[in-house]
């Protein structure tokens, strides 16, 4: 109880005889105040160990969860300067075109330009296969292939898949198929082929990755070249986490003792997405539904945005649309590949759905680690002239409701600030 409770004590009793009160009653007046003192001290003391926990608990990051993006960054940025220039010289079809941002890779076609991506679903197939539920990892490949083509002006056209497995299993790959399938209906692309490997020995479970083919006509490429400080920013909202940072949501996971056919420990529902359920659990979404929402398939309405206004009679002129980022790993560090010599601030990020928050407090992750890592709401960001923000804007959110004005374009060079001051990015 300690030298005060023990003093505030002696005073009760002291007040209770001078009062003349019945012994009786003196006991029960100071049983009760002893009850009540237990009970203050045991939810302190309970108080207490929570803190301490929470102080001896490491904050979990990507890089302790297995992925280190600074060396990644180091060692693409080590094959990028090993490969040697293409055979294919200036001005032949499939000679290469060197744009800023680097979301795709794009060459020469006579008067047009192909470009093309490649990408896969990654540890997010974790938590698919453990669940045995793969219908949306399909529209993840897809989807972050898709999204990066879209990002330099291309329309996407076409899509190959690669899936290798340890062994073969008819109703695994019939599964891929389908979802496969339904997000190139999504993605408005043709599922041209692609290949299958069984890997025993090499590869230890299902991974899926593919490629996206994708045009745009000469000159008509939409890289951020044409950027000026005051340019505004329309954030387009996620459908939840997509398909990055699933080393540290799985650290989290683990760390949280939860089960992936457990309830959410959340409520899951936000204005800017539906879950997609496949468990009859109940009404409500599990936790395993709500990690393995697909990622959100950009063509409708970013590619009509851009066909629009090459076309005329566009709800702005193609000039207006400056860039196009992809919210993907390395978060909102991604602005940065758009220009050399400007920066961004985001001074009213779109919400984060519930997920977001859950990972931060359970893995006691910091903001700048969150926004390094997911993309905390927001899949894709438009850059647009001031003067066309608000009509492209209302577009935009009629045919994608959430998406509005997010931030601007600065003179702060190749830095991301945020309305968070913790969330500052300087690198890529």
């Amino acid at each position: 109880m300690g030298l005060a409770g023990e003093l505030c004590v002696i005073e009760i009793v002291e007040f209770l005889f001078i009062s003349k009160i019945p012994k009786n009653d003196v006991l029960m007046v100071l049983r009760a105040f002893l009850e009540w003192e237990i009970l203050r001290i045991l939810l302190r003391e309970d108080e207490v160990i929570r803190a301490m926990r929470m102080a001896v608990v490491e904050p979990l990051d990507y890089s302790s969860s297995g992925v280190d993006i600074d060396l990644e960054g180091d060692a693409v940025s080590s094959l990028i300067r090993s490969i040697a220039p293409s055979s294919r010289p200036s001005g032949s079809l499939g000679a290469p075109l060197s744009l800023p941002g680097g979301f795709g890779g794009v060459v020469e076609f006579g008067q047009s330009c192909l470009a093309l991506a490649t990408d896969g679903v990654g540890s997010k197939l974790q938590i698919a296969s453990e669940v045995g539920h793969l219908s949306g990892v399909g529209i993840d490949c897809v989807a972050m292939n898709v999204n990066d083509l879209i990002c330099v002006g291309a329309e996407p056209i076409a899509f190959v898949d690669y899936i290798a497995v340890p062994k073969a299993d008819p109703s695994v790959h019939s599964e891929l198929g389908k979802s496969l399938s339904r997000a190139c209906q999504i993605a408005r692309v043709t599922l041209a082929g692609g290949e299958t490997a069984t890997l025993p020995g090499i590869v230890k479970e299902l991974d899926l990755s593919g490629t996206a083919l994708g045009w745009f006509p000469r000159g008509c490429d939409i890289t951020g070249r044409t950027l000026e400080e005051g340019d505004l920013l329309i954030g387009l909202p996620s459908s939840g986490i997509h398909s990055n940072g699933y080393s540290l949501v799985r650290a989290v996971l683990e760390r949280s003792g939860l089960g992936l056919g457990d309830s959410c420990p959340f409520d899951p529902n936000h204005s800017s997405r539906a879950i997609e359920v496949f468990s009859d659990a109940g009404e409500e979404p599990s936790l395993a539904e709500v990690l393995l929402n697909p990622t959100r398939i950009y063509v409708d309405p970013v590619v009509d945005l851009v066909l629009g206004s090459r076309e005329g009679g566009g709800v702005c002129e193609a000039e207006s649309i400056k860039a196009i980022a992809h919210i993907t790993g390395g978060g909102l560090s991604n602005l940065i590949r758009l220009h050399d010599s400007l920066g961004w601030h985001i001074g009213d990020p779109l919400e984060p759905q519930p997920e977001f928050d859950w990972l931060r407090e359970v893995g006691s992750i910091s903001n700048l680690e969150m926004h390094r890592t997911f993309n905390m709401g927001m899949g894709m960001v438009i850059a647009v002239s001031a003067e066309s923000a608000q009509p492209v804007c209302e577009w935009l959110n009629e045919r994608l409701p959430g998406s509005r004005l997010v931030g601007e374009v600065n003179s702060n060079a190749r830095v991301v600030t945020h309305s968070d001051p913790e969330v500052v990015f300087s690198h890529y």
